[in-house]
């Protein structure tokens, strides 16, 4: 899925950060000028920017920034906190069990939701022109019929495709990844629906998949995909071939 965020600097940035401003200032040793400073001040504001942009939302809102700013102005100069240990360590326990409990609900409300709304996709769809239902509950739709090799459960497909939720947000598309051609996919490895509505096409072809969420990423992605999404798959199947050897999953259908 794609989100605009706003960029962090993590730990992992910062080494970055700090290794390319050795770079810069050993070219500036060669050729005899000095790096200029950066300003404290804008230093200072990207810094206490960025640690509030990284925390999570759910953090966000619970916490008063006010105190936030006091407590890290005091850490900061090297003052000793206004809690004991034994008060710290406390609070800092509740105050995660509290966030825990909000993540849970939040996310049993969501895949509720989500569940609700994609039967109810699911149900209106089935009598939609051209939709056909297998099976095991999944839908297709042939834009376009190919003529050649059908994919085995065990091949590795070359497709063009987009994904989206059921409110038309792309979440993935072959055309956004590196080189925007066709993606190389194990069939072995992807989800059931996909895998299922791949092996109904020729070589050619030009389906649309609709994808209930027991045949998605399921009430617990382990991607961080929302749960139980009805998702649609729009799929053009270029190519398709036995799997090589030890070759690396892609595209958005794992």
């Amino acid at each position: 899925m794609k989100h605009v965020l706003r960029p962090t600097l993590t730990a992992a940035a910062m080494a970055v950060a700090l290794g390319m401003a050795a770079g810069v200032q050993a070219q500036a040793a060669k050729s005899g000028a000095a790096a200029a400073p950066v300003d404290k001040a804008k230093a200072s504001y990207v810094v206490g920017w960025d640690l509030a942009s990284s925390l999570p939302p759910l953090v966000r809102e619970e916490v008063d920034p006010a105190t936030v700013a006091r407590a890290l102005q005091s850490a900061l100069s090297g003052q000793k906190p206004t809690m004991s240990e034994a008060e710290y360590k406390s609070t800092r326990e509740a105050f995660v069990a509290q966030l825990q409990a909000r993540a849970k609900a939040e996310y049993a409300q969501a895949a509720s939701k989500n569940k609700a709304e994609g039967d109810a996709f699911i149900a209106k769809n089935k009598s939609a022109a051209g939709v056909k239902t297998t099976a095991s509950g999944l839908q297709y739709q042939v834009i376009s019929q190919g003529t050649g090799p059908r994919p085995g459960p065990n091949d590795t497909v070359q497709v063009n495709y987009t994904g989206t939720f059921i409110n038309g947000e792309k979440f993935d598309a072959s055309a956004d990844h590196p080189g925007g051609g066709p993606a190389p996919i194990p069939l072995a490895n992807v989800i059931p629906g996909f895998r299922e509505g791949l092996q109904l096409m020729q070589t050619g072809g030009h389906y649309k998949l609709f994808i209930p969420s027991n045949l998605a990423y399921g009430a617990q992605p382990q991607n961080g995909f929302p749960p139980n999404q009805t998702i649609i798959f729009d799929v053009t199947l270029v190519k398709t071939g036995p799997t090589p050897a030890g070759q690396p999953q892609q595209g958005g259908a794992k």
